[in-house]
């Protein structure tokens, strides 16, 4: 009664063929044909061999013979459990067909013979398995225990044996079970001790890396803007001062200019450093044009992905002629006003 149910709940078991009584003559010779080579081999004590042969027979006909051998078969070559199961299957299916045909009671009561013989050297493994859903999977020492037959002894090898609840949308719930021989040891596992797996939520695709070349084009250009701008200025304010200049120069003559002129001479003062801020930032927004202009350049390799191995030049500056150096004095002959490139100068007393 260890393991009565355990031939319809274990997927060790052989698939089935037809039932004897309702076999076709060639359904009969196949399977007759199959057992023949399965005994040979047995004689020869080619287990393996063997087993597919009975294994093979049954599933033309399900004829308790072809399993009981095939049990022996597994039982000889050392795979306990699988012949443990397939003993039990024998024995009920030869008690089923002895109904008809009491040709299989004697095939019954081997099988059930030398199942017993095996309790002793196999463990049994209970598992009670709690809120399962209709999904949820259990395996004993890596096989896959139909649900028929869950809370029921399966057999197992002495020892350790590992145990896994399985069941979607949760990581599964193992454990493991010492079973010494000829014992029976029962586990509970709840599908609820875990909890369920997050939902993996899709990351949205990064953006789209920026160009930045045409980022440093774009830099190039505003800042060319600005030193285009500075350049204007300086020569705009430089004119003027040029002009101003002049005309002290023709109401001064080489002598001090008269009080009257003082404002004169702070218009040129002021055209002149307005002018010489225009000429600063006409060189710096040009120098850094030209060198974003290089940068936002292709370079070598880049269609390949290969890194480049060229110089950039380097930018060269531009060059303006500034208004002459000139001077004028003050109408109180000891203050010396200079106009050049460099701005507006008072000099000390002369």
């Amino acid at each position: 009664m260890l393991a009565s149910s355990l031939v319809v709940s274990a997927d060790w078991a052989s698939a089935a063929g037809v039932d004897p009584s309702k076999a076709t003559p060639v359904q009969r010779e196949q399977a007759q044909s199959r057992f023949l080579k399965g005994r040979k081999l047995y004689d020869a004590r080619n287990y393996a061999g063997a087993a597919e042969e009975f294994r093979a027979s049954h599933d033309i006909v399900a004829s308790p013979n072809s399993l009981l051998f095939l049990a022996r078969s597994l039982r000889q070559k050392g795979d306990l459990v699988a012949a443990y199961v397939e003993f039990d299957k024998a024995r009920v299916e030869a008690k089923e067909l002895a109904r008809d045909d009491v040709r299989y009671e004697k095939a019954g009561e081997a099988a059930q013979l030398e199942r017993d013989a095996l309790t002793g050297k196999l463990g049994f493994v209970i598992v009670d398995v709690e809120h399962p859903t209709d999904e949820t999977t259990l395996k004993i020492a890596g096989d896959t225990m139909r649900r028929a037959g869950w809370g029921e002894p399966a057999p197992v090898l002495p020892g350790t044996t590992q145990i896994e609840v399985s069941t979607p949308g949760r990581p599964p719930v193992t454990t493991s079970v010492t079973v010494a021989a000829g014992q029976t040891e029962r586990t509970r596992l709840d599908v609820n001790s875990v909890a369920p797996l997050a939902e993996k939520t899709a990351l949205p695709p990064p953006p789209p890396a920026s160009d930045d070349r045409s980022t440093l084009r774009t830099a190039a250009y505003v800042a060319g803007g600005v030193g285009a701008a500075g350049f204007l200025t300086f020569i705009v304010f430089g004119l003027l001062n040029n002009g101003t200049y002049g005309d002290l120069e023709s109401a001064c003559g080489k002598g001090p200019c008269p009080a009257s002129r003082s404002g004169d001479i702070d218009k040129g003062k002021s055209q002149q450093t307005i002018a010489n801020v225009g000429l600063v930032f006409g060189l710096l927004g040009a120098g850094a044009g030209v060198t974003l202009f290089v940068l936002s350049q292709p370079r070598k390799g880049d269609a390949a992905g290969a890194p480049s191995t060229s110089t950039r030049p380097r930018p060269q500056g531009a060059w303006f002629t500034a208004p002459p150096r000139t001077e004028a004095a003050a109408s109180d002959g000891r203050t010396r006003i200079v106009f050049g490139p460099t701005g507006v100068e008072m000099r000390g007393t002369f």
